[in-house]
């Protein structure tokens, strides 16, 4: 999925989180923060920090890739995968 915005990240993933039927709630207590960060994270995205931003997708298992715009997207795994936690 193409991602172009704050709010385009945070739909994804409250999508993400719906559809594995996680709440809120559970996820803060996996990653230790409030699960009022959550909310605001999906409901106003532009002001959370980037560190929890990728600590949310890690509770989630969503990984991010950037590529350069007007690159072609590759649908192939990469070989390498970030391993560390968030």
């Amino acid at each position: 999925m193409l991602i172009h915005s704050t709010t385009d990240l945070a739909q994804f993933y409250r999508d993400q989180r719906k559809q594995h039927r996680i709440s809120q709630a559970a996820i803060a207590q996996e990653i230790v923060i409030r699960q009022d960060t959550i909310s605001k994270f999906e409901l106003k995205p532009d002001n959370v920090r980037l560190d929890t931003v990728f600590r949310l997708l890690a509770a989630l298992d969503i990984e991010m890739h950037l590529i350069p715009k007007g690159q072609l997207i590759s649908t192939d795994k990469p070989e390498k995968s970030w391993s560390e936690q968030w």
